[in-house]
């Protein structure tokens, strides 16, 4: 019988800024169902103040595409807004990367960043071997 190992089913989460932020590494602990829920809470609430001050703004759900959002404000607004953005995101990362750090990474990695986290946070995959069960493949419907 397939077992279930919590410490293997899924990959750390282990982040480094280096060499963009000197000595910026670490992982991240796991996050709780509350600093899930606080996480898309305050996103959406970004994704509405963003909303109205820029036409067609994303919904929120999406913190790359908030971000590029972004471009279409002025820079007062910008810096207040992706302050935000960051104390957020290490909301959700229990401080480790802390805000200041985050906002010390260049924005374009910055933003692969939210969006990694994101993908790990919301969706993880399963990691290779994290139990014992044999993987079986399904044939696709266009194979007949």
């Amino acid at each position: 019988m397939a077992g279930f190992n919590a410490a293997t089913v899924v990959e750390p989460l282990d982040w480094t800024f280096e060499p963009f932020v000197p000595g910026a590494k670490g992982v991240i602990t796991e996050p709780t169902d509350d600093q899930i829920n606080k996480y898309l809470n305050d996103f959406k609430a970004i994704g509405a103040e963003i909303a109205d001050k820029v036409p067609d703004a994303p919904d929120g759900n999406n913190p790359a595409d908030l971000m590029a959002a972004l471009d279409d404000l002025d820079l007062d607004s910008v810096a207040g807004l992706t302050a935000k953005m960051a104390g957020i995101v290490a909301g959700l990362c229990s401080g480790s990367p802390s805000a200041d750090t985050i906002l010390a990474l260049p924005p374009r990695r910055r933003t692969m960043f939210y969006g990694w986290l994101q993908q790990e946070v919301m969706r993880p995959e399963a990691a290779p071997a994290g139990g014992k069960a044999q993987v079986t493949t399904l044939r696709s419907a266009a194979a007949g």
